[in-house]
């Protein structure tokens, strides 16, 4: 991460737009969701389709273990409270990173360490996207002089925080069942706070804090604070998309990407007039 005293080092997207005088769009893309949900799985296939895209990680900004609180029933660090992020410096990050369209050269993310499962999807469709958003990257230089950069940004506390919340243009969600999420931490869930340290779940972990702390961080977002079936109550965030990949129509990965994509596709269309 960059020091708060000094001026980040970024690799812009492209040194030739300056010289073209092309304007630049940075679009902050919100995946929030609890742990297990896909969210980083949806965000690398999104990165793959989409023109001139990175991708932010909400995990890059964990204090240091011995800075995070300690659950007292279990007497193990609590990674999933509040408290647990560096939430001035990941406001600051995602400040530079809307400025400057791109990411500090000397910022180590999450994904380096740990590159997670693959999910395939159907090929077919997703260069079908890939060339609608090629179409809508022509549309928005000739219409609008303007060069979209996508800024996708994966969280599991993602909508906690108002002043990251007004950062973000675009607000996604992936609800997933309880009972789904607490298989696939149980078979599938790698974490790892420092490279080559990976953190086990204590027994009761999920139960105890990581399931009780997602409801609670996220009651707001919800009617009657009914995280797990409640209809966005648009008081925290205005506008959230809530997917449900787990509902009666059973939605694939691309499914859900293609979900996605279509509210994309209508921010870039609204910057060339269409």
């Amino acid at each position: 991460m960059t020091s708060n005293n000094q001026q980040p080092n970024f690799q812009l997207s492209d040194p030739m737009d300056s010289m073209a005088d092309i304007k630049t769009k940075v679009i902050l893309v919100g995946i929030g969701g609890p742990t297990c949900s896909g969210k980083t799985t949806l965000t690398k296939h999104m990165k793959d389709i989409l023109p001139n895209s990175v991708i932010v990680h909400q995990d890059d900004f964990f204090l240091p273990e011995e800075m995070l609180s300690t659950h007292q029933g279990l007497n193990t660090k609590n990674w999933d409270a509040p408290s647990a992020i560096d939430w001035p410096q990941m406001r600051k990050f995602l400040r530079d990173v809307k400025s400057f369209g791109g990411i500090p050269l000397n910022h180590t993310g999450y994904d380096t360490w740990n590159d997670g499962r693959n999910v395939p999807i159907d090929e077919n469709r997703a260069d079908a996207w890939k060339a609608r958003f090629q179409d809508l990257e022509q549309r928005c230089l000739v219409a609008a002089n303007t060069k979209v950069i996508w800024v996708l940004v994966d969280g599991f506390m993602l909508y906690w925080d108002q002043d990251v919340i007004r950062l973000l243009d675009v607000c996604i969600f992936l609800r997933v069942p309880k009972h789904i999420l607490k298989k696939r931490r149980e078979i599938q869930f790698q974490f790892l706070p420092e490279p080559g340290v990976p953190w086990t779940d204590p027994e009761g972990y999920w139960d105890v804090v990581c399931y009780p702390e997602y409801i609670v961080t996220h009651k707001d977002l919800f009617k009657d604070g009914n995280v797990e079936t409640g209809e966005p109550s648009e008081s925290q965030v205005k506008g959230l998309l809530v997917i449900e990949p787990e509902a009666k129509a059973r939605m694939d990965m691309i499914d859900i990407v293609e979900t996605c994509l279509e509210k994309l596709a209508c921010v870039a269309s609204d910057l060339t007039g269409h």
